[in-house]
């Protein structure tokens, strides 16, 4: 069996507080946030690749600029994702 990532268990943490109701309803609550985790890392990845060819974040002759560019994407896409996919409001997403 796969190991919960970070992000199954931000989600599952955020539906334990705002999404009290439908966590309750969830026959196994850790395969779900496991497999939803694992969904989420593959689209932040799939959009951070997209991001950082479109954008160029890397590419620069200075470590510390590409070193900021990615991280900035990083995030970047990491925010997007997780209030899309995880910081979702009840009825919303599952």
């Amino acid at each position: 069996m796969t190991t919960m990532n970070q992000y199954g268990a931000q989600a599952q943490n955020h539906w334990k507080t705002h999404r009290a109701a439908e966590y309750a309803e969830l026959m196994d609550p850790t395969a779900f946030f496991t497999d939803l985790g694992s969904r989420i890392a593959a689209e932040i990845s799939r959009r951070r690749d997209e991001m950082e060819k479109t954008t160029g974040a890397g590419q620069s002759d200075s470590f510390l600029a590409n070193l900021g560019g990615l991280n900035e994407t990083q995030m970047s896409v990491t925010d997007d994702v997780m209030r899309a996919m995880a910081f979702t409001e009840p009825g919303g997403p599952m």
